[in-house]
């Protein structure tokens, strides 16, 4: 039995039950609220420097399926975002792992299809970076190949054109991966006219 001293105790478990049982009802009711979306439930680790944290945004960006169904497609790649921007939030200073962070989050935008925010990006890097080789053709070849999905060939061909131009004598494999394929893009093969009949 509880005693005058235990009142206000048990008052307040009561209080604070009611308060969680009303906490957990609004939660749950907002789940089937149209336009009501749930955070994203990954929370990413803060590691002791740069590379640690990009490699472990890489892995995520890897190892994360973005196929199927387009709604949680994009919120994978918020997800991916989420990881990357760690880099870009703790080590806004790193020469090397922080543009290609930058980078990663552009990528995730153009396999959202939203082609201008990639361009904008992608160019803010080049201004902010200009001396890294490997994200200046990575943006001339994803600035190009935006430009083609939004209809603007001939803007696309300047910046295949412009990556071919800059990198094709680079010593490094993954910039000449990028330079191939531009070259692919930029010179289109010729299609064989059909014979002629005799």
């Amino acid at each position: 039995m509880a005693t005058g001293n235990d009142l206000p105790k048990t008052g307040l478990r009561i209080a604070t039950a009611a308060v969680w049982s009303a906490l957990l009802v609004l939660s749950v009711s907002c789940l089937h609220v149209p336009g009501i979306q749930p955070q994203p439930d990954v929370v990413f680790p803060r590691l002791d420097s740069a590379r640690e944290q990009f490699h472990y945004a890489a892995n995520y960006d890897a190892n994360t399926l973005v196929g199927g169904d387009p709604q949680k497609g994009e919120q994978r790649l918020l997800r991916i975002i989420a990881a990357y921007q760690m880099v870009v939030d703790h080590f806004p200073d790193d020469p090397i792992y922080t543009p290609l962070a930058k980078a990663g989050i552009a990528n995730c935008y153009f396999k959202m299809k939203k082609y201008r925010k990639v361009i904008a990006l992608f160019k803010e890097l080049e201004e902010e970076y200009p001396n890294y080789p490997f994200i200046h053709a990575e943006a001339e070849w994803k600035i190009g190949r935006a430009y083609d999905l939004l209809g603007k060939s001939a803007e696309a061909k300047r910046h295949y054109k412009q990556c071919i131009d800059t990198f094709s004598r680079s010593g490094n494999e993954q910039i000449q991966t990028i330079v191939a394929a531009c070259r692919q893009y930029y010179i289109q093969p010729s299609v064989p006219l059909p014979a002629r009949p005799r």
